[in-house]
């Protein structure tokens, strides 16, 4: 029987001092691609973690004695107040999230584009786009079965232009979907075999796709919206701020590069993607060769007066694209007059909305609709 306690003190540690290296890996700063998984994640679920660390140190006090129970209650104790740093953070953050969407809301009325249940929703894929170089692509559309136009939300998967799929954005168009939206996913050629201008001239021919075929997809081109994350972000702001067939009343994007000058020149420390890769595959070379592409590559140099209401969401801990990016988006917007709510979350990395249920995409979501709807539906 006390090899068996014996064995049993020893799973009980184990496992302590499990949560505790999982706890501090997800708010060390991420080397590797493999690490920023735990960077990205563990912040998400704090809530969660706050539990599993309380529960391990009442487990430890009620089984483990002597030089055992201090480990164990050392490791616990560092894994609780780990975990309890962005449920703190998070009142304030969130607060200050709603105080920057809040303006758009103000003199509108309720929205009135019903919600759609989802089994009223038809999801159509794979329907062609026309390109202006032959290049056979497609996209998805999620659309009410009722008949008429709505407002539209253009989604934009990321992945670095160089890998991803419209299904990335699956969930989401069907949220959107299911909210009134007719939801559109379109697709675009990846580098390093399809460089710039390719995949934003894609993203045209997309939306010009779209223009043409409004009345038939449920798309109502007076009231459209474009969402995109990361690369799809990037995207999405150039086709945002260009003149398109449609009118964009709205772009959201999360985690943006900005300005791919200053994200070649100056990249995260440490940088577990390799940023300077990323870009020179979507680019061709450094800026210094190429710094036109650079230039007409990064949102921040499509800033004038008169464009369409901007959200930005970043993570102040993101591995990939450093917040002075947003921050330097946001200021110049503002500088001309143009209307922006830009937000950023302490302790999110990138693609911290890809986690379900996690702290930083339920404020994400909460906030974008509110955005949506005050852009969109009236």
């Amino acid at each position: 029987m006390s090899v068996i306690r014996a064995i049993g003190r020893w799973i009980v540690l184990t496992a302590v001092v499990l949560v505790f290296v999982i706890e501090v890996l997800g708010t060390l700063p991420a080397p590797t691609l493999p690490m920023l998984a735990f960077a990205v994640a563990v912040p998400e679920v704090a809530g969660r973690a706050l539990v599993i660390t309380i529960v391990s140190i009442v487990i430890v006090a009620m089984t483990l004695r002597g030089r055992m129970r201090l480990v164990g209650t050392t490791c616990a104790a560092i894994a609780c107040v780990l975990a309890l740093v962005p449920l703190v953070q998070y009142p304030q953050a969130s607060a200050k999230a709603q105080a920057e969407v809040a303006p758009f809301e103000v003199g509108h009325g309720a929205p009135h584009t019903p919600a759609t249940r989802d089994a009223d929703i038809r999801v159509e894929h794979d329907l062609p786009v026309r390109t202006r170089d032959g290049a056979k692509l497609a996209l998805d559309l999620y659309r009410s079965k009722i008949a008429g136009p709505r407002p539209t939300v253009i989604t934009i998967y990321g992945g670095a232009w160089l890998f991803g799929k419209r299904a990335d954005n699956a969930s989401i168009d069907r949220a959107l979907a299911a909210s009134g939206y007719t939801a559109i996913s379109v697709d675009y050629r990846h580098a390093p075999k399809y460089r710039f201008p390719t995949e934003p001239n894609d993203v045209e021919d997309a939306i010009a796709t779209i223009a043409h075929h409004a009345k038939a997809w449920g798309v109502d081109p007076d009231r459209v919206a474009l969402f995109g994350r990361s690369a799809g972000a990037e995207l999405a702001l150039l086709a945002a701020y260009a003149p398109e067939p449609v009118h964009v009343r709205s772009v959201v994007a999360y985690y943006a590069p900005t300005d791919l000058v200053d994200g070649y020149r100056i990249t995260p420390n440490p940088d577990p993607a390799d940023v300077r890769r990323i870009l020179l595959a979507y680019l061709g070379t450094p800026p210094e060769g190429r710094m036109a592409a650079y230039r007409a590559a990064s949102p921040v140099t499509h800033v004038r007066a008169k464009l369409p209401p901007t959200y930005l969401i970043i993570g102040l801990r993101d591995a990939l694209v450093r917040p002075e990016q947003q921050r330097e988006l946001r200021d110049a917007l503002r500088a001309r007059g143009d209307a922006v709510a830009a937000i950023e979350l302490p302790w999110s990395n990138h693609a911290f909305d890809t986690l379900p249920g996690g702290l930083g995409g339920t404020l994400a979501t909460q906030t974008t609709d509110r955005f949506l709807r005050a852009t969109l539906e009236r």
